[in-house]
């Protein structure tokens, strides 16, 4: 069986109903706001493809890391995934209409996402032959 394109880590599902995720009303740090007012808003072409690319290349080392105890533990312990990278859900309606897949209705941008490894892959090849 072959392994779904998305998993949802947070965020409303074809299941179930989610709930917006509020502002934190200043008690997270500043740099933990940063990070998810940058996974709101849509990057242009080489933001994407830095952000795919990364995440990517961590995929890839957790695969790598994967084939023995010490590296699953690891891999346990810092949420590393050998087959998905994380997305928000900004991130993933671009990656998924740059290699021409229709986003789910549920998605949102405020939700969290895995997408699959190679559609990411997939996503970086179409966006590396479109900066050229």
């Amino acid at each position: 069986m072959a392994k779904p394109v998305l998993r949802i880590l947070e965020g409303p599902s074809p299941t179930k109903e989610g709930i917006s995720q509020a502002a934190t009303a200043g008690l997270a740090g500043v740099l933990s706001a940063g990070s998810k007012a940058a996974d709101l808003f849509p990057h242009d072409l080489e933001g994407l493809l830095g952000i795919l690319h990364f995440r990517n290349e961590t995929a890839k080392a957790a695969r790598r890391r994967s084939s023995w105890f010490g590296g699953k533990l690891y891999n346990k312990f810092s949420g590393d995934e050998p087959d998905y990278i994380p997305v928000s859900g900004t991130h993933l309606r671009q990656a998924l209409s740059t290699v021409g897949i229709e986003t789910p209705d549920f998605i949102v941008a405020s939700g969290k996402y895995q997408l699959r490894l190679d559609i990411s892959e997939e996503a970086v090849s179409i966006l590396s032959e479109k900066r050229r």
